[in-house]
């Protein structure tokens, strides 16, 4: 592969080792208990001596601190639901060096608090439409963009919520709302940022003779694609591991390639003034140049002139109208033609140092042949003989 290439591309490689994993599910269906007892396994996995951070909303992790004392972890807790103190919480864990994982238990009521404290601000009782143009991005800056670019791993837990739709019924004729799955509740494409994402359920058998209570993950989006679609009963840091160690195999630096701007894909008010101006400037540059270089208006002149014309911007026929509607790019071509041809005539001369240098010659008398090339004289269309067989 050329050299020039790998200055845009880069050789696929892993990145980005770090596990983002989120589980959603609702009320007493083990989804912090799950996210401790993966944070302890990949601790042990990644042989972190760090602390491990928990994020705090619900007032959950002092049931946590005996489990991580067992297993010698040192477990820091922020209790808060403040966005503000979530993007600092990851800011010193990563740039103080304080922990290599991250719990986040819930990120339902970081994304609840951010829509109240909206509200707050701007002295109203509800989300307006044109809210979302503001709350989406800050979120997005905020905690998505954040969470997929962070050399933390971080583990998250969310809500589970229904989602509604509504179809008609066929015998009554009314239209009915029904439950057509299950959401996180937070921002719309949140749940789907973190590399694995698993549905905690909890199921109990309390009317037989042998009772029985337990919980079970599903995982419904995995990138390696080795668990994709599987469930556990009671799942541990086992069942997950095989992704997990996908995301983790092979770690390399990521390599400094530069970016585009996309600023110069919009074309705003401003910049279209700008480009007509710039046509403006070069279509003067144009008159002026072809004015000095003929400055007559002889038949001889104008007959020149026309032909420079032509060849120069043949993408206008010939029309000074049609010129003045080309782009500037376009112009600066057609200009730069028409000076190599009155170089190849021999009326001027070109200095590097000096500019243009007339010499003397005069204009060619192009009387012999149009300015403009003619048409084509039109073909008599042949009639058939009367006795041909149409085909």
């Amino acid at each position: 592969m050329s050299k020039d290439f790998l200055g845009f591309f880069s050789k696929a490689a892993n990145t980005k080792p770090f596990l983002k994993m989120a589980l959603e599910g609702f009320a007493g269906t083990g989804k912090t208990h799950t996210a401790a007892d993966i944070a302890m396994g990949l601790h042990a996995r990644i042989k972190s001596t760090k602390a491990v951070v928990f994020f705090d909303t619900e007032r959950s992790s002092k049931f946590l601190a005996n489990r991580f004392k067992e297993a010698g972890i040192e477990l820091l807790v922020k209790d808060s639901k403040s966005l503000a103190d979530l993007v600092q919480t990851l800011e010193m864990s990563e740039k103080e060096g304080i922990a290599d994982i991250v719990i986040i238990d819930s990120i339902s009521h970081v994304w609840e608090n951010v829509l109240e404290e909206y509200k707050a601000k701007t002295r109203r009782n509800r989300i307006e439409f044109q809210d979302w143009g503001i709350l989406k991005p800050t979120w997005k800056r905020e905690f998505s963009d954040r969470l997929v670019n962070s050399p933390l791993h971080i583990i998250f837990t969310g809500r589970a919520g229904f989602e509604y739709e509504n179809e008609k019924n066929e015998e009554t004729g009314k239209r009915e709302i029904y439950k057509s799955g299950i959401k996180m509740k937070v921002e719309g494409e949140t749940a789907y940022e973190p590399d694995i994402l698993v549905l905690m359920e909890r199921f109990e058998e309390l009317l037989t003779d042998k009772k029985d209570v337990w919980r079970q993950a599903t995982v419904i989006k995995d990138r390696s694609t080795l668990i994709d679609g599987k469930v556990f009963k009671n799942p541990t840091y086992n069942d997950f591991s095989p992704a997990i160690e996908e995301l983790l195999a092979e770690p390399a630096k990521m390599s400094e390639v530069p970016t585009g701007d996309d600023r110069t894909l919009f074309r705003t008010e401003e910049d279209r003034r700008d480009w007509v101006r710039s046509r403006e400037i070069v279509l003067e540059q144009i008159e002026n140049l072809v004015t000095m270089v003929v400055p007559g208006s002889s038949a001889v002149d104008k007959r020149y002139k026309s032909s420079v014309i032509y060849a120069s911007f043949p993408q206008a026929g010939g029309s000074w109208e049609g010129i003045k509607q080309l782009r500037p790019e376009d112009l600066r071509e057609g200009m730069q033609r028409i000076q190599e041809r009155f170089v190849a005539d021999g009326i001027i001369a070109v200095d590097g140092e000096n500019g243009i240098a007339f010499t003397g010659k005069a204009v060619p008398d192009l009387a012999a042949a149009p300015a403009v090339p003619a048409s084509p004289a039109p073909v008599k269309e042949e009639k058939a003989p009367k006795h041909a067989k149409k085909i």
